[in-house]
């Protein structure tokens, strides 16, 4: 906008519209729809990759408690890499219990997609319950009193629940 002066008045309005200011708008126009279509596209593609919850929340929704397999976990369990989610705690009749999985299991995988931290945990969990009727591989101690001395892999169905 700009000053202009006509008899004697001064008055605040815009250029006069001429032919190049037009064609200048309608650029600016498609460019700013052009910046907001791909703003928008990038703000969706991250939106689809990042879980929707902090996945302990997730994991405490299903009904387990976990956290990451750290060094001590992995001696203790005498598992080969420090990979997958410990369940620490198991909240009573939900999922995680009506599927059989136990305390101190190490989730290695859900839906035959493997599970190496937490953030796979999240992501995984929250597709399979969306999808419903899933598994959950864990590895777990052969009995209480081997435990860390050998393992097995133990396959856990979660059922899609109606309440």
């Amino acid at each position: 906008m700009r000053w202009q002066r006509r008899h004697g008045w001064v008055i605040l309005g815009p250029p006069p519209m001429r032919n190049g200011y037009r064609k200048w708008i309608r650029r600016l126009i498609v460019l700013l729809g052009l910046a907001l279509l791909v703003g928008l596209a990038a703000f969706q593609a991250d939106a689809a990759s990042a879980p929707t919850r902090d996945p302990i929340g997730l994991g405490r929704d299903f009904g387990l408690i976990v956290g990451p397999v750290t060094e001590d976990v992995r001696k203790e369990l005498n598992m080969r890499t420090a990979s997958g989610v410990v369940v620490y705690e198991i909240i009573g009749n939900s999922l995680a219990d009506l599927a059989g999985i136990k305390v101190h299991a190490v989730i290695a995988e859900i839906s035959s997609k493997p599970v190496q931290n937490l953030n796979d945990f999240g992501r995984l969990l929250s597709a399979a319950l969306k999808e419903g009727n899933f598994t959950i591989g864990t590895w777990e101690p052969t009995s209480p009193e081997n435990q860390g001395q050998g393992q097995q892999m133990n396959f856990h169905f979660v059922p899609n629940r109606l309440d």
